[in-house]
Order: C-alpha cells, then sequence, then structure tokens
C-alpha cells in the first residue's frame, strides 16, 4: 500500500513538473494568432500602467498595421486608436516548443516613415501608416555623402506600406524624404518627432534565461519524481 502511495505520488510529482515547465514557458512565449492576442501582446510588452505616473512609455491603444515573420523572427508594427500618428513596431522570436518571445519594441509620434532592423538577420524594414500623398522616395541612409552607407531605398506606392531590404549594413537608420521630382523634403514636416509623446525604445534582456528554468525544473521534477518510484518501503 505504501509502494502505490509513493508511486502515485512520484506519477503526481512528474506531472506538476511538466505542468509547470509548460507554464513557465508559456508565460514568455505568447501565442499570436488571433487580432486579440496580438494587440494584448502589444500593451502587455510596450504600453505604460494607466496607473503609473511616472513611466517613460506612454498608454497605448494598439491597431495592428503589418504581421510579417522571416523565419524564426517576426515584427508587428502598429498605430494607436487614441493617439495621433503613432507609429511603431514590435519583434519577436519563435520559441523551441512554438509561441512568440518579445525582443524589442519601440514607438513614437510624428514621422511618416520608419525604419528598424529586424534583430539577429541582415534584414531592414522601412514602414509607413497614412503617409502624406506629397511623398514619393526614400533613402534610410547615414550619410548622403557616402554610398556605401545606404540601407535602404524605394519608392512610396501606397499610403501604407512595409518594404524589406536585405542588407548587412546597419548604422544609424537616418531616413531621406522626396517629392515625385526627386526634392528632398523638409524633415521637420514629416520626420520629427512629437515631444508630447513618450517614444520609447524597449529591449528584453535574458531571453535565454526562461530555457534555464526550463530545464531546472524538469530536471528537479525528474529527480523527485524518480526518487519516489524507486522509493522501496516495506508494506
Amino acid at each position: 500500500m505504501i509502494r502505490k502511495f509513493y508511486r502515485a505520488l512520484s506519477v503526481a510529482l512528474a506531472c506538476a513538473a511538466l505542468l509547470g515547465t509548460w507554464l513557465l514557458y508559456k508565460g514568455d512565449f505568447w501565442s499570436l494568432k488571433t487580432e486579440e492576442q496580438k494587440v494584448h501582446a502589444i500593451a502587455e510588452y510596450a504600453s505604460a500602467d494607466p496607473e503609473d505616473t511616472h513611466t517613460l512609455r506612454a498608454v497605448l491603444h494598439p491597431v495592428v498595421l503589418h504581421d510579417k515573420t522571416f523565419g524564426s523572427r517576426r515584427i508587428l508594427t502598429f498605430t494607436d486608436s487614441e493617439i495621433p500618428n503613432l507609429l511603431g513596431s514590435i519583434q519577436f522570436r519563435r520559441g523551441i516548443l512554438g509561441g512568440w518571445q518579445p525582443l524589442k519594441a519601440s514607438y513614437c509620434a510624428g514621422p511618416a516613415i520608419q525604419s528598424t532592423r529586424i534583430q539577429d538577420t541582415d534584414l531592414r524594414v522601412v514602414y509607413a501608416a497614412h503617409c502624406p500623398p506629397e511623398i514619393a522616395h526614400y533613402k534610410v541612409q547615414a550619410n548622403l555623402e557616402n554610398d556605401a552607407t545606404l540601407m535602404a531605398e524605394g519608392d512610396v506606392t501606397a499610403p501604407d506600406f512595409f518594404h524589406v531590404y536585405e542588407t548587412d549594413r546597419d548604422y544609424f537608420p537616418d531616413i531621406h524624404l522626396y517629392d515625385a521630382r526627386g526634392e528632398e523634403l523638409a524633415r521637420q514636416d514629416y520626420l520629427a518627432a512629437d515631444d508630447s509623446v513618450p517614444s520609447p525604445g524597449i529591449g528584453s534582456a535574458e531571453i535565454n534565461l526562461v530555457y534555464i528554468l526550463c530545464a531546472g525544473l524538469l530536471a528537479l521534477g525528474w529527480v523527485t519524481a524518480k526518487f519516489f518510484w524507486t522509493c522501496d518501503r516495506p508494506e
């Protein structure tokens, strides 16, 4: 009878370890299958708490604009239903058991076009929402006098767009805008940020720690379950 009790305890401990590991994993790697889940992920990771008056973040009401996946990396761009001209992005990586772990996010209000590099890749994206019609062309280039610093260049063919470029150049992503005649447009009119709205850059530290914790929990569960399973007590 005692042996049966210890074996039942062993199974229960093993199940508890598996469940705990799965919950720990899912706490870091989120599901992004529905629009609601995507909006929740953006708000959870990048938004300020409405009750926190000392935060450097904005209280977001995200509206997903683009959703693109590149292998094990994924990026969502978004606007906001209550903050005019806000535009931002959030990046994720796929977990070994599925789900998506947030890596970094940024947003600001004002710039008509934004650009970012997909983390740990040679991909740069340029995206916009409600781009003014007079903008016909753009360059993402650190120094206009040095062609080697050009990272992306393209035409604006729609108010909302998402363009992808493959480049190993990763300089400061200075953006230059041009009209249909090829004349550069004034930066302050199209790329200046609204200082009344926070413009944070948010990043995740120790992104692999969850794997270490999951492995430790599984190992602890294995050791304790094995101990009670092989525990030989006289009945």
